[in-house]
Protein backbone atom coordinates (compact mmCIF):
# COMPACT_ATOMS: atom_id res chain seq x y z
CA UNK A 1 0.00 0.00 0.00
CA UNK A 2 1.33 3.24 -0.75
CA UNK A 3 -0.23 6.70 0.73
CA UNK A 4 -1.30 8.24 -2.24
CA UNK A 5 -3.59 5.13 -1.96
CA UNK A 6 -4.89 5.22 1.31
CA UNK A 7 -8.23 8.21 0.35
CA UNK A 8 -9.61 5.28 -1.44
CA UNK A 9 -9.75 3.96 1.65
CA UNK A 10 -9.35 0.35 0.99
CA UNK A 11 -7.24 -0.56 3.51
CA UNK A 12 -10.36 0.00 5.70
CA UNK A 13 -12.89 -2.13 3.59
CA UNK A 14 -10.14 -4.75 3.43
CA UNK A 15 -10.03 -4.57 7.75
CA UNK A 16 -6.15 -4.27 7.44
CA UNK A 17 -4.05 -2.34 10.00
CA UNK A 18 -1.83 0.54 9.20
CA UNK A 19 1.28 1.39 11.37
CA UNK A 20 2.92 4.80 10.06
CA UNK A 21 6.47 5.22 11.51
CA UNK A 22 8.54 8.55 11.16
CA UNK A 23 10.28 11.56 13.34
CA UNK A 24 8.40 14.28 14.79
CA UNK A 25 7.27 16.57 11.92
CA UNK A 26 7.10 14.39 9.16
CA UNK A 27 3.11 14.36 9.08
CA UNK A 28 2.09 10.88 10.30
CA UNK A 29 -0.70 12.50 12.55
CA UNK A 30 -2.10 14.83 9.52
CA UNK A 31 -2.03 11.87 7.50
CA UNK A 32 -3.90 9.59 10.08
CA UNK A 33 -6.68 12.95 10.08
CA UNK A 34 -6.78 12.93 6.40
CA UNK A 35 -7.67 8.93 6.38
CA UNK A 36 -10.24 9.78 8.79
CA UNK A 37 -11.64 12.64 6.61
CA UNK A 38 -11.87 10.51 3.76
CA UNK A 39 -13.79 7.64 6.05
CA UNK A 40 -16.32 9.76 6.55
CA UNK A 41 -16.78 10.74 3.14
CA UNK A 42 -17.14 7.09 2.45
CA UNK A 43 -19.70 6.71 4.71
CA UNK A 44 -17.37 4.73 7.33
CA UNK A 45 -17.44 4.89 11.25
CA UNK A 46 -13.97 6.63 12.25
CA UNK A 47 -12.09 8.03 15.67
CA UNK A 48 -9.10 9.34 16.16
CA UNK A 49 -7.88 8.94 19.59
CA UNK A 50 -4.07 9.36 21.28
CA UNK A 51 -3.05 6.60 23.31
CA UNK A 52 -2.33 8.11 26.55
CA UNK A 53 -5.88 9.45 26.25
CA UNK A 54 -7.39 6.05 25.53
CA UNK A 55 -5.57 3.70 28.02
CA UNK A 56 -6.65 6.60 31.01
CA UNK A 57 -10.24 6.14 29.38
CA UNK A 58 -9.74 2.12 29.44
CA UNK A 59 -8.53 2.20 32.82
CA UNK A 60 -10.98 4.83 34.13
CA UNK A 61 -14.27 2.59 32.76
CA UNK A 62 -12.75 -0.81 33.91
CA UNK A 63 -13.06 0.52 37.42
CA UNK A 64 -16.41 1.24 36.94
CA UNK A 65 -17.19 -2.13 35.27
CA UNK A 66 -18.08 -0.49 31.79
CA UNK A 67 -15.02 -2.13 30.25
CA UNK A 68 -16.75 -4.56 27.96
CA UNK A 69 -19.37 -2.22 26.47
CA UNK A 70 -16.69 0.77 25.90
CA UNK A 71 -14.17 -2.45 23.93
CA UNK A 72 -17.60 -3.41 21.88
CA UNK A 73 -18.03 0.01 20.62
CA UNK A 74 -14.67 0.38 19.65
CA UNK A 75 -14.42 -2.69 18.27
CA UNK A 76 -17.19 -1.64 15.91
CA UNK A 77 -16.00 1.43 14.28
CA UNK A 78 -14.66 0.93 10.97
CA UNK A 79 -11.43 3.09 11.34
CA UNK A 80 -9.32 3.17 14.70
CA UNK A 81 -6.58 5.83 14.71
CA UNK A 82 -4.28 5.54 17.89
CA UNK A 83 -2.14 8.58 17.66
CA UNK A 84 1.14 9.07 19.18
CA UNK A 85 1.82 5.47 20.86
CA UNK A 86 5.43 5.77 22.70
CA UNK A 87 5.51 9.80 22.95
CA UNK A 88 4.07 9.04 27.25
CA UNK A 89 5.07 5.54 28.72
CA UNK A 90 2.09 3.89 29.69
CA UNK A 91 2.40 1.34 32.39
CA UNK A 92 1.31 -2.20 32.57
CA UNK A 93 -2.17 -2.37 32.93
CA UNK A 94 -2.82 0.12 30.30
CA UNK A 95 0.00 -1.62 27.79
CA UNK A 96 -2.37 -5.03 28.08
CA UNK A 97 -5.58 -2.98 27.80
CA UNK A 98 -4.60 -1.22 24.62
CA UNK A 99 -3.26 -4.70 23.47
CA UNK A 100 -6.97 -6.37 24.09
CA UNK A 101 -8.35 -4.21 22.02
CA UNK A 102 -6.09 -4.04 19.20
CA UNK A 103 -6.21 -8.05 19.40
CA UNK A 104 -10.51 -7.69 19.77
CA UNK A 105 -10.21 -5.38 16.23
CA UNK A 106 -7.83 -7.76 14.55
CA UNK A 107 -9.53 -8.47 11.28
CA UNK A 108 -13.05 -6.54 12.54
CA UNK A 109 -11.41 -3.34 12.12
CA UNK A 110 -8.84 -1.15 10.27
CA UNK A 111 -6.73 0.02 13.41
CA UNK A 112 -3.72 3.03 11.94
CA UNK A 113 -0.60 3.92 14.77
CA UNK A 114 1.01 6.69 14.25
CA UNK A 115 4.13 6.54 15.96
CA UNK A 116 7.15 8.50 16.80
CA UNK A 117 9.21 5.21 17.82
CA UNK A 118 11.86 3.55 15.40
CA UNK A 119 9.94 0.02 14.48
CA UNK A 120 12.30 -2.06 16.64
CA UNK A 121 10.49 -0.49 19.63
Amino acid sequence: MRVPDLPRCDCIKRQENVIALGTSGTGKTNLACGLELAAYQKGLSAAIVTAAALVNELMEIRDEKRLLLRQRQLVKVKLLIIDELGFVPLNETGVKLLFELISQRYERGSTLIPSNLPFEE
